[in-house]
């Protein structure tokens, strides 16, 4: 979605609704799989130095299950504001620098639907794996717990070496 300044009045806030299509996205593949729609409205007030773009949306994301890799579909909503300068002297850590006259929302669109959606996502009635021959599986939880009450392994032989004192 790409608004365009040069098209909007000065402190009239304009409403845009758009359909955002992410199928051309790259994604991971452990977090986000795809976004199948996603549903955008924008409400933009140019103040002359500062755009204002206040964005809040819907959309349906396909996830992976942290558990099974299996496809998880998620609906989430998002919202935020952000302002953008064509001026580098009023660029500052909240108001971002564009200097063209087009500002291209895509990329804060998917930070926000990105952001929505859990790293540690479970599907319905999925379970951890079991443990097996040469290997364990373990909850994150009892991993931290374990990893942080033992040693590291590869200086444990260094316990085992008797130094003679006499020297």
């Amino acid at each position: 979605m790409k608004l365009n300044r040069a098209t909007l009045p000065n402190n009239k806030p304009q409403t845009y609704t758009e359909e955002v299509d992410f199928s051309k996205y790259p994604f991971d593949e452990n977090h986000v799989r795809r976004i199948d729609s996603c549903s955008v409205k924008v409400v933009a007030t140019d103040f002359g130095d500062v755009l204002q773009v206040q964005l809040s949306g819907e959309a349906h994301v396909i996830a992976s299950c942290s558990y099974t890799l299996e496809d998880v579909p998620l609906d989430v909503k998002f919202k935020d504001s952000f302002y953008f300068t064509d001026s580098k002297d009023n660029e500052a850590e909240d108001c971002y620098f564009e200097p063209g006259v087009e500002i291209d929302l895509d990329p804060h669109i998917l930070a926000l639907i990105l952001a929505e959606v859990p790293h540690t996502l479970t599907k319905s009635g999925a379970s951890l794996p079991k443990s097996g021959n040469g290997y364990r599986v373990l909850s994150e939880d009892d991993y931290l717990k374990e990893k942080n009450h033992k040693g590291n392994s590869a200086f444990d032989i260094l316990d085992t070496i008797e130094f003679d004192e006499n020297d």
